[in-house]
């Protein structure tokens, strides 16, 4: 089972209930970190995370409020047992942000950094990461800032149908391996085609979009997705100026880009300071797309 912990979903300015941003996919074993705002740590400890998953870290941008968590993060997985390097992905820039902001205390560490820069261009899909099992894209946002967008992406996999295997007395065959990996197989002179025993059990694709206003680059990553992971920072009516002056997303506007692009369920976060609750950010974009839920600092959300 994959899971969605919302270790923050506030903005620039953190509230009593809102935490800086960051957001935790768990799979399989690993926990892929989206963004790592101010107290990411502590968020990790009180949802009771094991940090010793946590070795691949996605930077969507350099404002303070999206990596303020990232130094104590990083000297806590220094001292954690088993955790000898970690990846760190991010735009243009990230190199030199993380030597800075390494050199800006005393960091002792032997903990080893590989820092990954992405700088997609206007109208690609960048592919950033890959293992046998998903692969994670970005793309290129718009933002004051270089910034992008995250998708992982779960492979598609075939498996035996059990029943139809049980039907030509298959079940414990050493010939369902080839059947699996798509491969045709004899039986008794008889050639059984791979789709007659097996079906594909399509992966999951969940989008992270941070910070931005609409772009193609959104478009291009989101469509088809079954969770969009997006920032709803305003209320169009009442907001929609500031969304436009400061590079961000109404909620209006986020849910209208999941309704075009055919997204399963949408999760909104990234909210302004300036709403004591989400009730009414969540309202707006439900009217428009209705699996809409806006997310809640340290909940978690099984992706089924």
């Amino acid at each position: 089972m994959m899971k969605l912990h919302f270790l923050g979903t506030g903005c620039m300015m953190p509230t009593k209930e809102r935490n800086h941003l960051a957001t935790a996919l768990e799979y399989e074993g690993e926990m892929l970190l989206f963004d790592c705002g101010e107290h990411t740590q502590l968020q990790i400890k009180k949802m009771k995370l094991a940090l010793g998953k946590f070795r691949k870290i996605f930077i969507s941008h350099w404002h303070g409020d999206h990596v303020l968590g990232l130094p104590g993060l990083l000297m806590t997985l220094a001292n954690t047992q088993g955790i000898e390097e970690v990846e760190i992905h991010g735009p243009k820039g990230t190199s030199d942000y993380l030597h800075h902001m390494r050199k800006s205390m005393i960091f002792d560490s032997k903990l080893s950094l590989k820092i990954f820069e992405h700088e997609p261009k206007e109208r690609e899909i960048l592919t950033v990461d890959e293992s046998p099992e998903y692969c994670i894209k970005c793309v290129k946002l718009n933002h004051s800032v270089p910034c992008i967008a995250y998708s992982f992406e779960q492979k598609d996999v075939r498996n035996i149908d059990k029943d139809k295997a049980k039907l030509l007395g298959l079940e414990q065959s050493p010939l369902l391996a080839r059947s699996k990996l798509g491969l045709d197989i004899e039986l008794e002179g008889k050639r059984i085609p791979s789709e007659d025993l097996t079906y594909v059990k399509k992966g999951k694709k969940i989008c992270f979009v941070f910070d931005t206003r609409p772009c193609l680059g959104i478009d291009l990553l989101v469509k088809n997705a079954d969770y969009l992971i997006m920032e709803a920072t305003y209320i169009f009516d009442q907001h929609a100026d500031k969304a436009q002056e400061y590079d961000h997303m109404s909620a209006k506007e986020t849910a209208e880009i999941a309704l075009r692009n055919n997204v399963q369920n949408l999760v909104i976060t990234h909210f302004s300071q300036r709403y004591k609750d989400t009730k009414d950010i969540e309202a707006e974009a439900k009217e428009i797309f209705e699996k809409t839920c806006a997310a809640y600092d340290l909940m978690s959300l099984p992706l089924r």
